[in-house]
């Protein structure tokens, strides 16, 4: 995929560690055991947009229905 077709920006450690209310050692250690997907480039890691959005989708949990 060319870089133009990718619509999603890509994310600094901070700035995504930031996003989640996460410190950036935690998001480390996500990627080093592969539980969320990244970008290298170069030797910079980046983090898109759709992939913390679908963390935070993962870890939504509903309401129970009739709970006050």
């Amino acid at each position: 995929m060319l870089a133009s077709q990718h619509k999603s920006k890509l994310n600094t450690l901070p700035q995504a560690a930031e996003q989640l209310g996460v410190t950036v050692n935690c998001l480390r250690g996500w990627i080093y055991r592969r539980a969320v997907s990244y970008v290298k480039v170069g030797r910079a890691v980046r983090i898109s947009d759709e992939t913390i959005q679908k963390i935070i989708d993962r870890g939504n949990v509903p309401a129970l229905e009739g709970r006050q």
